[in-house]
């Protein structure tokens, strides 16, 4: 149970109230609001203090520091581990955050990129930050903020609330077992893409028709050039939704069969096509505005699924990182 400044003595009241905070401080950062900075190891600190200030004492601080809570210094948490996998030691946290930080250490990289670009890079920072987890608590949503205040300042929106939990999970043990995967970069092409995130969405929206938590699933779209056998359990005008055995893979509505095809029915799709955004997301693809319709899908989505996880995690922590041994001035 990790000391609070809510006075709140269970973790599923924690879990909740934590949850509801932080997804608030998130549209925050999405909207331009958040803490200004270099995207160094400084301004990453700040936006850990940005989302959890309001329930942690230790907030903005990584776990290798020992900040006064409760008139004594936590103690530095040199091991982190999460289903079997070893994060960085805490004794090389702040050599771990200067490399990670490396690529975006010019700030001329992104500059003019391309979604490509940005994902390509914004990738490889996203897996190199989740091997460093730098802080006792949070990581995750730490680091899907700052990606997003990335995008922004180089005129990207990244839609991470398109991204389900066990599509976050494979991509990150994907890329801690090979660093040269692609698992991290094609989950923010997913994100950043306007027609990608709208097929991900029209997903999330066949899987509720069926009475399914899409949230719950394995969601992407498909990459050209890829194979994609399943069942289909929804279509619109832009994407079509296959259920496969790895997952739910949303593909162009241009690559699928011109024979009529029924819910249910076996489909294979060789893709090729790009997906097409809705037109008005097109039209202000660069041009990143505080209330375009993408954050306003955020502030609503990221909202519920905050709250849903939240109760969900009550006793056991939304990243398993309470799972681990906390110092006597952090944990309860």
């Amino acid at each position: 149970m990790l000391r609070n400044k809510l006075g709140i003595e269970t973790n599923s009241d924690l879990a909740v109230a934590e949850y509801r905070i932080t997804s608030d401080r998130r549209i925050d950062i999405e909207r331009g609001q958040g803490p200004p900075g270099n995207f160094d190891a400084s301004h990453l600190k700040a936006i850990h203090k940005h989302l959890f200030g309001e329930v942690y004492e230790w907030a903005g601080h990584t776990r290798n520091e020992r900040p006064i809570v409760d008139g004594q210094p936590v103690e530095m948490i040199a091991t982190m581990r999460k289903d079997g996998y070893a994060f960085l030691p805490g004794s090389r946290i702040e050599t771990g955050l200067i490399e990670a930080l490396a690529p975006i250490r010019n700030p001329d990289v992104l500059r003019g990129s391309t979604i490509a670009e940005f994902s390509e890079i914004a990738g490889k920072v996203l897996a190199d930050l989740n091997h460093v987890h730098p802080f006792r608590e949070g990581n995750g949503r730490t680091q899907e903020a700052f990606i997003a205040a990335l995008g922004r300042k180089y005129e990207h929106t990244v839609d991470m609330s398109v991204i389900t939990k066990p599509r976050m999970i494979e991509a990150s043990n994907t890329t801690s077992i090979d660093p040269r995967s692609g698992a991290m970069r094609d989950l923010i092409e997913d994100a950043t893409d306007p027609g990608r995130a709208a097929a991900l969405r029209s997903a999330f929206t066949h899987l509720r028709e069926h009475k399914h938590e899409p949230f719950e699933h394995y969601v992407k779209t498909g990459r050209p050039g890829e194979i994609v056998s399943g069942s289909l359990v929804g279509a619109d005008e832009r994407a079509a939704s296959l259920v496969t055995p790895t997952g739910i893979i949303a593909v162009p509505k241009a690559d699928m069969p011109a024979r009529q095809i029924a819910i249910g029915d076996d489909v294979t799709v060789a893709v090729k096509s790009p997906f097409q955004a809705p037109t008005a997301q097109r039209e202000t693809v660069r041009s990143v505005q505080p209330e375009t319709a993408a954050s306003y899908w955020t502030r609503s989505v990221e909202r519920g699924r905050a709250i849903q996880a939240g109760e969900k995690a009550a006793g056991r922590g939304y990243e398993a990182d309470r799972s681990n041994d906390q110092s006597p001035a952090a944990a309860r």
